[in-house]
């Protein structure tokens, strides 16, 4: 067993190949967890134009997997075909590729002068710390296969696994601390929280773990299966699950403050801004609830089929569905909902992230009714193959 969790430090490891663009040293804006902070909220005060259009496309790889992990010059990738991308944010120019040994699924953190990412057991499954400047190996420490997101917090960093491990790593050299095992397999990232360290499973199970020992604190049966990482808001936490519920859960005492039936089963992440809880059901249905009166909620029908959250912008609510069926414009799955579960970054109107596979952009003025001119008559937009980095169409 204790070969099987060993921890392999690879920076003087030969096959290493200096990259021909470096990174930054060091970012300064970190993105320690999935979509940048505990409530999901990184890109709610960011503004777009009304009538986007991409500034730059870039190409790193087969599939981009999971959501982009943003510093405030450059973000980070990770790519179905076993490769960590670096990309700067101005130009959209690839700095540097680093393979590692297995498929990414939940998609990266960004800290200072390191990356952090988790493979599936395809065929390899390891935690890694690359270097920000060169994508080079810090440190690497073989683990079960994992999908879900990962979770840093100050020194240390958290992960769980498809088969139910829960685990604490040193970020200094990638030791781990401790691993327990629960019941189902983990889809969505670990939540520090001020009283412990919230892990969902697929045994539709909230589980409280002590962060000095990993030890079970407390644990929530919950009607579904929670695959999109819950939101954090000081002692109260956000989930969305499979069965179609959203819930408003008091910590430390896994009580459940409101449970809002939503119609259909929620894959993505939900967001919390100000006061307000935000939801995607899969069938398309945009929740707004108060976070203290459920009751005032409001849904909005958008006409998509839709298996990644929301994301809230200063002048409404951004969302995305799978492809479009050519003949008659219906949204058309073509891939699982964790695969799709790839959310916008945040950016300005200066900068423009790259976007997952190809999927139709959705934007609504939730105060006014509106999206793109009206909710009956959303405006999708398309990206078809590649363009320009300026924008401009290939022939």
């Amino acid at each position: 067993m204790a070969g099987f969790w060993a921890v392999n430090a690879t920076a003087c490891a030969g096959g290493y190949a200096p990259p021909a663009k470096l990174g930054p040293p060091r970012q300064e804006t970190s993105w320690p967890t999935y979509l940048g902070t505990p409530r999901h909220d990184a890109c709610a005060a960011e503004s777009l134009n009304a009538d986007p259009r991409p500034l730059w496309h870039t190409d790193v790889g087969r599939a981009v997997r999971g959501s982009p992990a943003m510093g405030e010059t450059v973000l980070v990738v990770g790519v179905a075909d076993r490769v960590v991308a670096l990309v700067d944010r101005a130009t959209g120019q690839s700095l540097w590729r680093s393979r590692v040994a297995g498929t990414i699924h939940g998609g990266p953190l960004l800290d200072g002068d390191r990356v952090y990412v988790a493979t599936e057991a395809t065929p390899d499954a390891r935690v890694y710390a690359l270097r920000l400047r060169d994508g080079r190996t810090i440190w690497s420490t073989k683990t079960e296969s994992i999908v879900a997101p990962l979770a840093l917090d100050g020194d240390t960093l958290y992960a769980a696994t498809e088969a139910g491990t829960a685990l604490r790593l040193e970020t200094d050299g990638g030791r781990i601390v401790w691993r327990r095992r629960l019941n189902g397999a983990a889809r969505a990232a670990p939540v520090p929280a001020a009283d412990g360290i919230v892990v969902a499973t697929t045994a539709d199970t909230l589980y409280l773990l002590e962060r000095a020992t990993g030890q079970v604190r407390g644990r929530l049966v919950t009607p579904g299966a929670v695959v999109g990482a819950p939101a954090l808001d000081g002692a109260r936490l956000y989930a969305a699950t499979t069965a179609g519920r959203l819930l408003a859960i008091q910590l430390p005492g896994l009580s459940v403050a409101w449970d809002l039936a939503a119609g259909d089963a929620v894959f993505g992440a939900p967001v919390v801004t100000r006061d307000t809880v935000y939801a995607l059901a899969r069938d398309g249905t945009l929740w707004l609830v108060p976070a203290d009166r459920p009751s005032a909620a409001r849904s909005f029908a958008l006409g998509i089929t839709a298996t990644a959250g929301p994301m809230p912008v200063a002048s409404g609510v951004l969302v995305a569905s799978g492809r479009t069926d050519e003949t008659n414009g219906l949204a058309a799955e073509r891939r699982c909902a964790a695969d799709l579960d790839a959310p916008f970054g945040a950016g300005d109107q200066q900068r423009s992230t790259f976007r997952v596979a190809r999927r139709r952009f959705v934007s609504c003025d939730v105060e006014r009714g509106t999206g793109n001119g009206s909710l009956g008559q959303v405006a999708r937009r398309r990206r078809r193959g590649r363009v320009h980095r300026d924008g401009r169409p290939r022939a």
